[in-house]
């Protein structure tokens, strides 16, 4: 380096590191800063409520002073400065134009936008000792402390779980059958829920969950007794508690035997990998805990996995044992049938010519399968399966719902497989690699014939979500068929892209997965079937990001196949674009991180630039909700970008009024619900036409609560004030005369 260079290496110094600081700066000062649509026609009308712009203006004087300061003492302080650049990302949403083009860029402004201090974290402890320490410990697991550390971390999740909200869905259900047991001996539950047997564990009521009566007309649960036998024992010493405990104890287990054989075909390295990337993300949790029978029989088609996979010779004894243990499979739910159907029929052709241990395996599931026919023989008098839902299966379970059930169980964003867990992404990629071993291709093909069969099978029923349950539920059982292939996977993943590619799908079923465990209270694994998924919901900010991710669960689930065609368009191209990055000399695992989600984003945004007038007044409804909530006049000042100046109150109240046509609920007209925060506010229901009117409009919320109301001869338009104390959630604005909602023709919440 010359002499005439070093002037200009130290002004480019100073340039980067007082860039850098400014972002500090900036970041800071919009810390606790939102910005929200709050109106949206041709192009989102949009609020920001900022700090006083002096505190800005003193942040980049001090953050100019500090780069200054900086530069002077440590010359090689570039290096480390430089990351810190890009948290000028924050103060995309707040541009004057930009966000107005491309909407869905002001997730940049809600939780998502932490994404870039974690990544700059994590790019300079990546250059450390830190790191290093830290994969050696991970890659050094023993088999005892995965299993320990599985059980631990299962079982406190679970019982926080119960003491946040409790258990619902089905698990209510289960344990019903197990005090029948309990309690008379019998599979008959009317009796026992007539005699709220169920308090104990759910504080509601719980009505009889069954299709169809039993021949001798006694209700007989549709969920099958096995689950409710096994915990049995465990439930009459330690309650519904107790059973979340054993639950874990046989994941815990399950993850041990997925472990030993992923060591076996991918070595120890990538197997602990793998243990991280599958047993603490989506399905596993936290059906790890949750009392469904997807775990128990997830443990049982783990060991049928490995001795799949098996080379030894074992006594006729243990493949006794082993065909009784396959003989459970159904008792736990019809659907896993399939299991033993196919493991029965390979393991027995693994066994040949050894017949008379054949015979001694296949025995128990024959005999097993005879008395699970007759049990419905019994009940229902018929020998057959479907027996307990009545006509439920001929209409709802049909090989035209494959497509919709495949969309929704790898694609749906509040149930699909991929959305939670990308992992998953890899078992192609695995399954390729170990099929080129000739000892396993019978193995494999094994597995890749039951996950067909059982996909297809439960992509059949409509409702492929289960019902109220956590994402993925009917993919826990092929958890342990799929791991081999993501830890072979993981092993083979040698170049900057696929390692690159491997951690951050790991990062992203990890991130949902432990949230939802830290604060179990806000439910993120339990989504509204016919809404959107929390997760979306929490992450997307003021954007439209939730309105714009494929549904598959509503009925015209068809229209959202284009989205995500659209979606899968932009993920390719930011793939293409990550992986053209590791192409140059200078690759790098952050470089082509940080193209390929920039990619996404900005594709994602452009894509969805114009999103239907469904979702611009959904997204502007939230976003005067959001204003009212988070406005403290004291505290923010309200930039209105339509007009670039502070807001007045009287704008503001105008721009966050909320209208919407109420919809129809049998003898009345229902507007919202609406969570609204603490403040005046006047309700205006307006008609069609001129003539008079009498009935009853309230304000009130699900709970019954009213908070404001009018009787009697009604105006045009009526207006009832009503003032809320604190944050109310679920106010709805009623008209109850059959004949007068007949008139309504909008309904409008002022806030005043």
């Amino acid at each position: 380096m010359t002499a005439s260079d070093a002037p200009r290496r130290s002004f480019a110094t100073l340039a980067v590191n007082a860039s850098a600081c400014g972002a500090i700066a900036t970041a800071l000062w919009l810390l606790p800063a939102s910005v929200h649509i709050v109106q949206w026609s041709s192009t989102p009308t949009r609020l920001a409520l900022l700090l006083p712009a002096w505190q800005f203006a003193a942040a980049l004087v001090a953050a100019l002073l500090a780069a200054i300061a900086v530069t002077w003492r440590s010359p090689a302080s570039r290096h480390i400065l430089a990351p810190f650049n890009f948290l000028w990302l924050w103060a995309i949403p707040y541009l004057p134009w930009l966000p107005d083009r491309w909407p869905l860029l002001l997730v940049l402004a809600g939780p998502l936008r932490w994404i870039v201090p974690s990544l700059i974290a994590a790019y300079l402890v990546s250059g450390t000792s830190v790191w290093s320490r830290v994969a050696a410990r991970v890659v050094g697991v023993n088999r005892t402390t995965i299993f320990l550390v599985s059980f631990a971390v299962y079982a406190t999740a679970g019982v926080a779980a119960i003491r946040a909200h409790g258990i619902g869905g089905d698990e209510p259900h289960y344990l019903v059958i197990t005090e029948s047991l309990l309690r008379d001996g019998d599979l008959k539950i009317e009796n026992n829920h007539q005699q709220h047997d169920y308090r104990a564990f759910f504080a509601g009521d719980l009505r009889p969950d069954y299709m169809q009566r039993g021949q001798n007309g006694e209700i007989y649960s549709i969920h099958a007794p096995g689950l409710s036998v096994l915990v049995l024992p465990v439930y009459a010493v330690a309650g519904h508690y107790g059973v979340a405990v054993f639950i874990s104890l046989l994941a815990a287990l399950c993850v041990v035997a997925m472990v030993d054989l992923m060591r076996a075909l991918a070595g120890a390295a990538a197997a602990n990998v793998a243990w991280i990337a599958i047993a603490f993300t989506i399905p596993f949790v936290p059906h790890a805990w949750a009392i469904f029978p997807e775990l128990p029989g997830a443990l049982v088609v783990a060991w049928a996995v490995k001795w799949l996979f098996e080379r030894e010779e074992r006594s006729c004894t243990t493949w006794l044992l082993r065909g009784v243990i396959l003989a459970t499979l159904p008792w736990l739910h019809t659907k896993f049938s399939v299991f033993v159907a196919i493991f029965g029929a390979a393991l027995a052709l693994r066994l040949w010519p050894r017949i008379k241990t054949g015979i001694l395996f296949l025995t128990p599931m024959a005999l097993s399968g005879l008395a699970w026919l007759y049990s419905f023989y019994v009940i229902y008098g018929r020998f057959d399966p479907e027996a307990p839902y009545g006509a439920y299966t001929q209409l709802y379970v049909l090989t035209s719902n494959i497509p919709h059930g495949l969309l929704g169980l790898l694609f749906d964003q509040k149930f699909g497989l991929l959305c939670y867990s990308p992992i998953y992404l890899t078992v192609g990629a695995g399954a390729w690699q170990l099929s080129k071993r000739r000892e396993h291709r019978f193995a494999v093909a094994v597995l890749g014939l039951v996950v067909g069969a059982y996909v297809i099978s439960t992509a059949r029923l409509y409702m492929f979500w289960g019902g109220s349950s956590a994402p993925a539920r009917f993919f826990v059982p092929l958890v342990p068929c799929l791991a081999p292939f993501v830890a072979v996977a993981i092993a083979h993943a040698r170049s900057v892209f696929a390692r690159t590619a491997i951690a951050l799908w790991i990062a992203i079923g990890l991130i949902p997965s432990v949230a939802a465990m830290i604060w179990p209270r806000d439910l993120l694994f339990f989504s509204d079937p016919h809404g959107h998924a929390r997760w979306l919901e929490l992450l997307q900010g003021s954007s439209p990001l939730a309105s714009v991710v494929p549904i598959f669960t509503d009925p015209d689930w068809a229209a959202h196949v284009v989205s995500l065609a659209i979606w899968l368009v932009v993920l390719s191209v930011a793939t293409l674009s990550a992986w053209l990055v590791t192409r140059g000399r200078s690759a790098s695992t952050w470089r082509s991180l940080v193209v390929g989600l920039l990619t996404l984003l900005a594709g994602g945004a452009v894509v969805h630039a114009r999103p239907s007038i469904r979702v611009r007044e959904e997204t502007a409804r939230r976003g005067d909700i959001d204003v009212l909530t988070r406005f403290d006049g004291t505290r923010f000042r309200t930039l209105d970008y339509s007009r670039w100046s502070r807001v007045t109150p009287d704008r503001l109240s105008a721009l966050t009024t909320l209208e919407e046509s109420p919809s129809e609920d049998h003898d009345e007209y229902v507007a919202g619900p609406y969570t609204l925060p603490p403040g005046r506010y006047d309700a205006q229901v307006w008609f069609t036409g001129s003539g008079s009117r009498e009935g009853n409009v309230t304000v009130r919320a699900l709970s019954q609560a009213v908070f404001g109301e009018a009787r009697g001869a009604l105006t045009n338009p009526m207006t009832v004030p009503f003032t809320l104390p604190v944050t109310i959630g679920r106010v709805m604005v009623s008209v109850t005369d059959a004949h007068t909602a007949s008139a309504v023709s909008r309904v409008v919440i002022v806030p005043r």
